[in-house]
């Protein structure tokens, strides 16, 4: 599981945590039969009030992340993928705890140190006047087909450069696209999430930042593709760019139809709704 899936326990978290005894706290963890095999750690848990953290005398409640009854995808072979669509992953997972209609958001806890920090990086690096993030690359190592292209990624910046300041994020060795400020492989996945809070919007496809800008609450233009099932991603307080004219597909080699729709789609469409979003 990726810091996306992580974040999206994060909501479980939450709507869970009033649920349970007094003085309990949610243990992250994985589980074979009845013994827990590993305690997860991941920067997405830190600092989080309900999340335990070694605390004395507290009551431990196991969030048991694989346990397949919370798990939206229900067949994975190496070349396909098998998800349920039919809600949000975060309404799934709930669902194993008996919680309906849950608020479909994550949540990420940041301390005032970290705050500074990443101001600190901003002025360093010139970021001096409003800006929008934009990770124009998804991660391809599950599969290729949430990708948009980056031709058209340059595009939208090269139309909109001279109006707002942009401000690239992603991982190292990424190709960066002209006309923006790179801090790409500079910043930690946290110091990005505070990157995105701070700007206006952020714009990307679906994927790990992008769960990370839902939980710092910034508004996100997400193109979405045929891989995976909208409402299963889509955030409701997103500019959602469903580019789809197939599927689900699920598929982890390259789908052509999923490489046709981003072939076909009109990249006007991200730039016209950013200036009207904007205000450009």
């Amino acid at each position: 599981m990726g810091l996306g899936g992580y974040l999206a326990w994060t909501g479980v978290i939450r709507e869970l945590a009033p649920r349970l005894p007094e003085n309990t706290k949610i243990l992250p963890c994985e589980m074979h039969g009845d013994q827990i095999t590993k305690v997860v750690k991941s920067p997405v848990f830190e600092n989080n009030p309900h999340v335990y953290s070694g605390e004395e005398g507290v009551k431990v409640f196991p969030l048991v992340l694989n346990n397949p009854k919370a798990n939206y995808c229900k067949l994975d072979t190496p070349t396909y993928t098998k998800q349920r669509y039919d809600k949000h992953m975060i309404a799934q997972m709930c669902e194993v705890y008996g919680i309906e209609d849950p608020e479909i958001q994550c949540e990420m806890f940041f301390l005032d140190d970290e705050r500074e920090e990443v101001k600190k990086i901003l002025q360093q690096e010139g970021v001096d006047r409003e800006y929008i993030v934009i990770e124009p690359h998804s991660k391809g190592n599950y599969t290729p087909n949430r990708r948009y292209s980056f031709k058209k990624w340059q595009n939208v910046v090269n139309s909109l450069k001279d109006k707002i300041q942009f401000v690239q994020i992603g991982a190292p060795r990424s190709e960066v696209l002209d006309g923006v400020t790179s801090l790409v492989g500079k910043i930690s996945f946290r110091e990005a999430a505070l990157v995105i809070e701070s700007s206006k919007i952020f714009v990307s496809t679906e994927g790990g930042l992008s769960h990370a800008a839902n939980a710092v609450r910034k508004k996100s233009l997400i193109v979405l593709t045929g891989y995976q099932g909208y409402d299963m991603v889509a955030y409701p307080n997103n500019i959602n760019v469903n580019i789809a004219k197939h599927g689900p597909c699920g598929l982890k080699i390259e789908c052509d139809e999923c490489k046709q729709d981003v072939f076909d789609h009109d990249e006007q469409e991200i730039t016209d709704t950013i200036v009207e979003y904007l205000g450009l």
